[in-house]
């Protein structure tokens, strides 16, 4: 019995001993990422800036215990999706060339470049009348990553005897943007 009674009590002592130095510690302090709701900014990298440490714009910013508590800074980071109408697509080709082919499908009213037809067309290039089957492996952007379009036109001829022009265009979609939101390090209990 008297031997059983010492087991017991090696087993339970350190148990006891480790719960007294937890309470002891006191409660555990780390920082938390307080972070605004983020916003477009833009598809193109050299048009936004990251002032948070690293100035990583490929990844969120989280707070570390390197940081000190309520910095506060502009997290830019990469997400994929769908960017802002305008710059859903960059133009990777125009050409503009006489043809004896019938104006069919007509461009549509005073539109003369891409630009104009990308503007025209809302910016939606997926579904259509004006979209053509292309090989895009023709552009070095068109690989695995992208999805290119090509959409052709035709503007009627000035004169009625006289030849109508085609107008082709090349759009890569952009699947990548930026976005960017302040964040700020605030200590927090655990």
């Amino acid at each position: 019995m008297h031997q059983f009674g010492v087991r017991s009590l090696l087993f339970v002592l350190p148990l006891f001993l480790t719960a007294c130095a937890a309470l002891s510690a006191g409660p555990k302090v780390h920082l938390s990422t307080q972070r605004e709701t983020p916003y477009y900014l833009s598809t193109e990298a050299d048009q936004v800036q990251d002032t948070c440490p690293g100035h990583d714009i490929l990844k969120p910013f989280n707070c570390t215990p390197a940081q000190p508590d309520g910095l506060s800074c502009f997290d830019v980071y990469m997400v994929q999706g769908s960017p802002a109408p305008q710059q859903r697509y960059t133009l990777l080709q125009q050409t503009l060339q006489p043809t004896a082919q019938s104006p069919q499908p007509p461009c549509p009213d005073r539109v003369a470049d891409c630009p104009g037809l990308l503007q025209a067309l809302q910016y939606n290039l997926e579904f259509s009348w004006y979209v053509v089957n292309f090989p895009s492996s023709s552009f070095a952007a068109c690989g695995e990553t992208y999805d290119c379009k090509r959409v052709d036109c035709f503007i009627p001829p000035a004169e009625e005897q006289g030849p109508s022009t085609r107008l082709s265009c090349v759009y890569k979609k952009n699947q990548l943007f930026f976005v960017g939101a302040e964040v700020t390090c605030r200590t927090a209990l655990r």
